[in-house]
């Protein structure tokens, strides 16, 4: 119990730096306890939106036409025995406005009908407020409760489809969906109302893309296969994996980061739980050694300072899993609201709360452990000799402490592995390493970098600056370290930035690729080639109106058949716009094969996944069909959007019409005049797209389009990154407060001959800034090297576009290292500007 005593009384005697060190541990743990519950929320949204997809359908039918279901095919499945119901979703892309005034908004959504009593027997109406569709209703709509509020609207405000016939009245929201379900889809950007008034409202009915249907109690394969065996058109039986599929995929890549920036908040708590019970083991050598003299043992010795590291662990992390939940209600509105990740809820998993307490706990042992097996090892005749400077080189004393941050590293990955979360883990491990290896590599170059950094505030601080310079070199270790936690923080703001800012140049190329001339038009049913190429072509300023032909066909591999989608395009159109990045074939061979027939450019995606080279043969189908021999003549790094994840395959206008029979099309590339401003050319596209009912495109509002959620997340990191540097700071504030403690004396020196009391505060506050500095240098360093890492490793079709910087971001995270290290000074420097001169000049070793 006296031991426990001494190790009680060892933290309350410097309340300030114990503080810190909780407030860093609770920091670190707050934001593990706020990933742990925000992935738990996005994992329990997903599973309730996918289960909400199909209600209680057995089974999901996708017309492999774009064409829909026929009519008759609902009719004939309802008719069927053991088929309880039969619930169909068709499909339209359009544009919407609100009624025309001064306040008119104008959105380009998918909009989905549905039989409401059919439906009705499949799916549950999740509505936040207001009623569900019914068929004696057909001006009703239902729009999800998140779109409603992003864009002002409320229950009962009217909305106008583009291009609806004459006379059909406005729609009025009745209700307002949950982001689950059918409502999970587009990032909420939908409609929901009857199929009804979807056909009525245009000349052709919207094609029937799905039928769910129930086929009663637990059906069993005979059963599914008796129901699918009486279509007579193609069709793809769509599992609810299948239909989770492209909400799952943002749902990990938001966990695995914020996963990142979690272990690297832990990481720089076992930084500052490290230097904290350094600096303390440091301060109390000869209390340790009067101890040992006493006849304490090594391992009380060890016992007072892990009982120590444990009380700061326990409450540090307490206070974090607090912290975590009230972070976590902030994040999870946050991406509620932006819809960039679909949650739900403020789940309390038991097992992740004890995950970030335990990672809290583990983390402070571990960093203490170094200082305290040091502390055990003094002898009682070292510990009271009245020079204490350690004589080991700087690699011997820094070895234990990288061991020590590797275990937990390791263990903060096996504890989250166990809890459950879905994420990779490799690119985080090796981001993580990376932060690591750099932040102790920041006290090998503390000299060479303070000598170059420090000038120019030796110029704007002169003698203060230099002596604060000074003051850095006189425990690399300890300063070495406050740099390197610092440093982590800001390189996780740097490496995200670049990611980010790659990603948005990835996506500004992808687009520009498959984009001639930046215009496009989208029309909701495919339309004709011939029929409708006059309408296109009378667009003012128009150079060329270019149908894609698109259809769906089967890939035959050695009797097996894979779904794929083709596209028809001008090769003559491409090629003058420069579009399409083509590998494996010379640019000029590949589009003379495409002309030449009997060709196709393959995704490099797909080429990748299945072993594709150009020179190959690929066998493509109609379903039944018969099957048609083309020669890879070029892999393309970015393909016309599909249905699947790869993209089109593309041939030539002339083989989709003759080899496939396709004659329609969805998408029309409209290349502008030479002579004709942007601006001008939009407008004219606009107004064609507005009398086809389609969606007018540009290149530039695709790219930003795309990039939004990712730009809704970054917000988020940013403010994680932020959390970080706090924690860095705090270990700035710790650093500075000893050094100040071991300066006394010199401080009280130099008052005497004259120092004021600001050019004490100057040389303090000088010293706090060369460090952000410093850590500012190496975080753009390290950061570059992570992010490097991460887009040449192959994480993303977005990132093919190669590293490039944000210089803005590299000048602002040094300018912020620097700011907030000299504010983490101030308060060091005015209690080194308080010490009594006279009293601290009797002070002797």
């Amino acid at each position: 119990m006296r031991l426990a005593t001494i190790a009680w009384r060892g933290l309350l005697a410097r309340p300030l730096r114990t503080a810190l060190a909780i407030v860093g541990i609770a920091l670190g743990v707050a934001v593990v306890t706020a990933t742990i519950i925000t992935g738990s929320s996005s994992e329990q949204a997903l599973r309730s939106a996918t289960a909400d997809l199909l209600g209680r359908a057995d089974l999901r039918l996708r017309a492999f036409d774009d064409a829909g279901f026929r009519p008759r095919t609902i009719q004939a499945l309802r008719a069927l025995p053991n088929v309880e119901a039969v619930a169909p979703v068709s499909e339209r892309r359009l544009t919407v406005s609100t009624t025309p005034g001064d306040n008119e908004r104008v959105f380009t959504l998918l909009v989905m009908g549905i039989d409401p009593e059919a439906d009705a027997l499949v799916r549950d109406p999740r509505l936040d407020s207001g009623v569900p569709l019914s068929a004696d209703s057909p001006t009703d709509v239902l729009a999800p409760a998140s779109w409603v509020s992003r864009n002002g609207l409320e229950l009962g405000d009217q909305l106008l489809l583009a291009g609806r016939r004459e006379g059909m009245p406005p729609l009025r929201i009745i209700g307002l969906m949950a982001d689950t379900g059918l409502a999970a889809r587009e990032n909420g950007d939908l409609l929901i109302l009857s199929r009804t008034t979807l056909d009525e409202s245009f000349g052709v009915p919207a094609p029937i893309r799905y039928l769910d249907l129930d086929l009663g109690d637990e059906p069993d394969e005979a059963a599914i296969e008796r129901v699918t065996a009486t279509l007579d058109e193609p069709f793809v039986v769509e599992t609810e994996a299948d239909a989770a599929a492209p909400l799952a995929s943002a749902q990990e890549g938001f966990v695995g980061v914020a996963l990142l920036f979690g272990l690297v908040s832990l990481v720089l708590g076992a930084f500052l739980v490290g230097n904290t019970m350094a600096m303390t083991v440091g301060e109390r050598t000869r209390e340790l050694g009067l101890l040992r003299a006493a006849g304490t043992t090594s391992r009380q010795v060890l016992g007072i300072v892990l009982r120590q590291a444990a009380a700061l662990g326990v409450l540090g992390s307490a206070l974090g899993i607090v912290a975590g939940i009230v972070l976590a209600a902030g994040m999870i509105g946050f991406l509620s609201s932006t819809r960039a990740v679909l949650v739900v809820g403020l789940p309390l998993p038991i097992g992740g709360l004890l995950v970030a307490f335990a990672l809290g706990l583990g983390v402070t042992l571990v960093g203490a452990l170094v200082p305290a097996m040091r502390a055990a090892r003094l002898s009682p005749l070292e510990a009271l000799r009245p020079s204490r400077r350690t004589d080991r080189g700087l690699l011997d004393r820094l070895r234990p402490l990288i061991v020590a941050e590797l275990v937990v590293v390791a263990a903060a990955m096996l504890l989250v592995a166990v809890s459950g979360i879905r994420t990779p883990i490799l690119p985080v491990l090796l981001s993580l390493g990376l932060l690591i290896g750099g932040a102790v590599a920041a006290a090998f170059v503390l000299e060479p970098l303070s000598r170059i950094t420090g000038r120019p505030f030796e110029r704007f601080f002169g003698a203060q600056g230099r002596l604060g310079r000074a003051n850095l070199s006189r425990d690399r270790v300890r300063t070495g370290l406050t740099v390197g936690a610092m440093m982590i923080a800001l390189a996780a703001v740097v490496a995200l930035g670049t990611v980010a800012e790659s990603a948005r140049a990835g996506t500004e190329r992808r687009v520009a690729s498959i984009l001639p001339g930046g215009h496009a038009i989208r029309v909701g049913l495919p339309l004709d080639a011939e029929t409708f190429r006059p309408t296109f072509e009378a667009t003012v300023g128009v150079e060329v109106a270019s149908p894609v032909l698109d259809v769906p066909v089967v890939r035959v591999t050695d009797g097996d058949q894979e779904e794929a989608a083709l596209a028809g395009i001008d090769p003559n159109v491409f090629d003058d716009e420069n579009a399409l990045i083509i590998s494996g074939a010379p640019r000029a061979d590949a589009y003379a094969a495409l002309r030449a027939g009997g060709a196709v450019f393959v995704p490099e995606s797909l080429a990748r996944r299945v072993g594709i080279a150009v020179g190959d043969v690929m066998g493509l189908a109609l379903p039944g069909g018969e099957i048609h021999e083309l020669a890879v003549a070029g892999l393309v790094e970015f393909s016309l959007p599909a249905r699947t994840a790869d993209g089109a395959l593309l041939v030539s206008t002339a083989d989709a019409r003759d080899l496939f029979g396709v004659t329609a099309a969805s998408l029309w590339i409209m290349v502008p005049q030479a002579d004709v401003p942007s601006s001008v050319f939009a407008a004219a596209v606009r107004e064609t797209a507005v009398q086809l009912a389609a969606e007018p495109l540009t290149a530039r509002d695709l790219a930003v389009e795309l990039s939004r959620s990712l730009d809704r997340l970054i917000g988020l990191f940013d403010a994680l990154a932020l959390i970080a540097v706090v924690i860095g700071a705090l270990g700035i504030v710790n650093t500075l407060g000893v050094g100040i403690g071991e300066r006394v004396r010199e401080i009280a020196i130099l008052r005497s001959h004259g120092m004021t009391v600001g050019q004490v505060q100057a040389m303090v506050v000088a010293e706090a800034a060369m460090m952000g500095a410093i850590a500012g240098v190496l975080a753009i360093v390290t950061g570059l090297l992570v992010a490097f890492m991460l887009v040449n490793g192959g994480a993303s079709a977005e990132l093919a576009a190669g590293l490039r910087l944000p210089w803005p971001l590299l000048v602002a995270v040094l300018l912020v290292g620097t700011g907030v290290a000299a504010l983490a000074g101030l308060y060091p420097a005015r209690v080194a500007a308080s010490l009594p001169i006279v009293r601290n000049l009797k002070h002797f070793e």
